[in-house]
């Protein structure tokens, strides 16, 4: 029985951004054994705000799942913990910005 690859994309909201991610699989473990049963799937993470991707935040990662649900699931979990981050930065919290630009004079005179 031969397995079709097919892509699978699925979008959660959090904290104002979108995280897509797309499942691709089933990929055979040995493609030139007609007799390997092993099959994986990979995924692959984007994240958009206001229907801008940002582009410093795509993500593949580097590792197989045996299930598609599996590399979802995966890939909305590496998503929450980007926009969490990306939240919690510098653009996010003003005293952390008051403290860069108060740094910013001493780095532009300093030897």
């Amino acid at each position: 029985m031969m397995m079709e690859r097919s892509i699978i994309t699925k979008q959660e909201a959090y904290l104002g951004y979108e995280i897509l991610v797309a499942a691709e699989g089933p990929f055979r473990a040995k493609p030139d054994g007609p007799e390997s049963l092993r099959t994986y799937h990979k995924t692959n993470v984007s994240i958009w705000l206001a229907g801008q991707m940002i582009r410093e935040w795509g993500e593949s990662p580097a590792m197989l799942f045996v299930s598609r649900d599996d590399a979802i699931e995966f890939g909305f979990e590496i998503g929450r913990m980007i926009v969490t981050q990306r939240y919690k930065s510098s653009a996010f919290n003003p005293l952390a910005r008051v403290r860069k630009l108060l740094k910013l004079p001493r780095l532009l005179f300093s030897n």
